[in-house]
């Protein structure tokens, strides 16, 4: 065989991996190559694994979270990762045989919306926030483009037979009564006394009692509030709005939660001065109406009949594809999180066993299709798969409670980073 002449295909590409023949490379590069998930003519590599597993810890530790959170993200930071690439390759693969392709201007519209949601104005932020990221242009339209397509295929298959009726919502509303429930309600408004311009607590009582006193007179708050106003010794009106129980600070909840519409508080040292607060309207607890709440309900009742059909159609891709699974051990329990119960059914392979059973048949050809992206050979170690394979930036999570809209929603504890976010 003439080793300097072009491979025809993939197939025989990776007949002469598994066969021992290609051309010398490192004991690195062939381990990172290591096929180590595959779903019908989709595949995963250790590499892929490793890099979005690394993604997944150095966003966690990134982001704003509970310690323990972000504690149990990376402990579980392997099985979460290939939970996940089973996933993807379950819906890239359902995606090929749908034959669904995605345009450049679903592309175009796409980032687009991105980039408004993230405030981002000019080019110089898009590009600062790419950076910020750890991206290129060409890598974030190439990641959307897959997000787009898996995206369509839960459309079309699972959020198209999302139905909801009246009934279901009446029935729910009668079912949850303490969810529509408002509880007593006081609309108030107040003006402060400020400690850091009245420093003296006598001074701070006496603006305040006049205030008081104004408005006990009938002045409205404004008028009451003007003189001390202008002299700095007392701020603007302001609309506190309805409040509930719990929303005020318990000193200033306890003057005024008796009083009667329309009436006025004793002048209360609260946090930075002394508040005067006057009742606008109250309101009892009530329960509200269903036609007040009917969307709120249809949209909850979505989300949960969305999570249901997602699991079932999940589990069914599983049943009917060819699944393949050797997982690095510190994701061997994948499996758990699997809620199909179909979990036993994924076979495990030897690392050569899997990489055998990955390669496509002599006869298949080229037919290994878009799903066979996986570093060649040669690949040296930390370089990127090529646009589209396994672990891409932002691709759907098949088990959110929410429908899948245009622009990817914000990952829960996911090996996904998000979207570029606003440039500081």
């Amino acid at each position: 065989m003439n080793r300097n002449a072009p491979i025809a295909s993939l197939s025989l590409l990776l007949l002469l991996v598994g066969a021992g023949l290609a051309a010398p490379r490192t004991a690195g590069a062939e381990l990172l190559n290591r096929i180590v998930l595959r779903v019908n003519d989709r595949i995963a590599t250790l590499y892929d694994y490793e890099k979005r597993k690394n993604e997944l810890i150095e966003d966690a530790n990134r982001r704003d979270q509970d310690p323990a959170d972000r504690k149990h993200v990376i402990e579980h930071a392997g099985e979460l990762v290939f939970k996940d690439l089973f996933d993807d390759l379950l819906l890239e693969s359902r995606a090929d045989q749908l034959g669904v392709e995605i345009t450049d201007q679903q592309v175009d519209k796409a980032i687009l919306q991105m980039r408004e949601g993230s405030g981002i104005k000019d080019e110089q932020q898009f590009a600062q926030a790419l950076e910020q990221q750890g991206l290129t242009e060409a890598k974030l339209r190439s990641q959307m483009k897959t997000n787009l397509r898996l995206q369509e295929v839960l459309g079309r298959e699972v959020t198209a037979k999302v139905k909801v009726d009246e009934e279901d919502l009446r029935k729910y509303y009668r079912a949850h009564p303490d969810e529509f429930r408002v509880p007593d309600q006081v609309q108030l408004r107040e003006v402060v006394v400020p400690e850091d311009k009245v420093p003296s607590a006598a001074e701070r009582a006496r603006v305040a009692g006049e205030v008081r006193r104004a408005l006990l007179a009938g002045k409205p708050m404004a008028e009451a509030v003007e003189p001390f106003h202008t002299q700095g010794e007392a701020s603007a009106p302001a609309d506190l709005g309805w409040v509930s129980p719990g929303d005020l600070d318990k000193t200033l909840e306890t003057a005024v939660w008796k009083l009667p519409k329309g009436a006025v508080s004793e002048p209360v040292a609260g946090r930075g001065g002394v508040h005067v607060l006057q009742v606008v309207d109250r309101r009892e607890a009530h329960l509200k109406p269903f036609n007040e709440v009917s969307s709120a309900i249809d949209a909850k009742e979505r989300q949960r009949v969305y999570r249901e059909k997602v699991t079932e159609y999940m589990a069914d891709l599983q049943k009917q594809s060819l699944v393949v699974a050797q997982p690095p051990p510190d994701a061997a329990d994948f499996r758990k999180l699997i809620p199909s119960g179909d979990e036993q059914k994924l076979k495990t392979l030897s690392a050569s066993d899997a990489a055998t059973a990955a390669a496509p048949k002599p006869d298949e050809g080229a037919a290994a299709g878009p799903g066979a992206n996986v570093p060649g050979p040669s690949a040296a170690p930390g370089s990127a798969p090529a646009p589209g394979s396994p672990g891409g930036l932002a691709t759907p999570k098949p088990v959110d409670a929410t429908p899948p809209p245009v622009i990817p929603p914000p990952a829960q504890s996911q090996p996904v980073p998000p979207p570029p976010p606003t440039p500081r």
